[in-house]
Parts: C-alpha cells; structure tokens; sequence
C-alpha cells in the first residue's frame, strides 16, 4: 500500500465541529422561507452559490424575487456568526504536527463565498498548503470533478492521499477513485483515526 503523503481535512464537521447545514437552513428560516422553500434553495439558488456561479447579491435578489421573502439589508453579516468559523483547536494542532512530518494538508470544502472569505480573513486558511473551495473552483462535493481538481493542484494520486469529511455521500466518490478516506464524528476519532492510518 502506498504510504500517505497529503491529508485533506472538510472544514465544517472537521476542523470545526459545526457542520453548516443547520446555520444555512436557520438563516433562511429566519427571513420567513418553508421547510418546502428551503429544500428548494438548497436544489437551485444554493447549489450555485456553493459553486461560486451566482454572486452572494444576485443569490439573495433570487430568492427575494423568486418567493417574495423580505431581505434585510445586513443579511451578510449573518455568516459572521456561524459556529463553524471556529475551528477546533485539537485538529489545527494535529495539522501543524502533519506538516511537521513533511505531510502536505489541505481543506477540501464546500463553502460559499461569504464564509470563504471569513475564513481567509482569519488566516485559517494560511496553516494549510492548499484549498479546494467550492466557490472557487466551480464544482462542489460529491462531483467527481471536485475530487480530481484536488489531485491535480496537489500533485498526487489518489492511493497516496487520506480524506477526511462528515458526510458519507462525499465519500464515495473518492472511495470509488482510489482514495483511503475517514468519516468524521468528532475530534478525538479524527485524529485516533489519521494517527492509524498514517502508523
């Protein structure tokens, strides 16, 4: 078996315990969407902001036009305060330990532009050699091509790679093209569980 040489840790879930999801759809609730309408954002306007397709302006004029839901004009600052721009300092330190051992760690993510930004902002994303966001690259997981994008901007292949996410649906496209992959449930099964599959 090839030995490990890059780690790609998810953000929301991973390195910080919130997930997201929970945050995006209460966001929505909160101006007035339905259960029905938020399962609907999350199919068609989100999915492209996910994507970095739709601006964060043109994501919310949709939604104000297409369900004629009240918009305030601080909407933005919301993200802000999601849990998730905090990241779980036990995993940032088993990060630093991997780069310390000559192993290449970069976030693979599902993020949307306003979040990205926060994070960037933070420096958080400076601790890692490389992220695949979402909203930058243009595909988002479990789109195969998100997963090749990864390989490539890494320069490795993917039986030399580990990745870490939440949600099982995200790992099985890399399961399927050749990577050794570690589904998250909390900090201290993460690392027990990289620490393995690095011995």
């Amino acid at each position: 078996m090839s030995k490990i040489d890059t780690v790609f840790f998810d953000w929301g879930g991973v390195v910080a315990n919130d997930p997201g999801d929970d945050f995006l759809t209460q966001l929505l609730k909160n101006i007035g969407a339905t259960d029905e309408q938020v399962a609907h954002i999350f199919k068609t306007y989100m999915k492209d902001f996910m994507r970095g397709l739709i601006s964060e302006t043109r994501y919310w004029q949709e939604i104000k036009k297409h369900y004629g839901l009240s918009i305030p004009d601080t909407i933005s600052d919301e993200f802000k305060k999601w849990n998730g721009l905090v990241a779980n300092q036990d995993i940032l330190n088993l990060v630093a330990e991997l780069k310390n051992r000559g192993i290449k760690v970069a976030i693979l993510s599902n993020v949307i532009e306003p979040t990205y930004n926060v994070l960037n902002h933070a420096g958080y994303y400076d601790l890692f050699d490389e992220v695949i966001a979402s909203c930058k690259v243009g595909y988002a997981k479990p789109e195969k091509q998100i997963y090749q994008v990864s390989l490539d901007r890494l320069s490795t292949t993917a039986e030399r790679l580990l990745f870490i996410d939440d949600k099982q649906n995200n790992l099985e496209p890399a399961v399927e093209m050749g990577f050794r992959v570690i589904l998250a449930q909390n900090p201290e099964q993460i690392i027990h569980d990289i620490r393995d599959a690095l011995a």
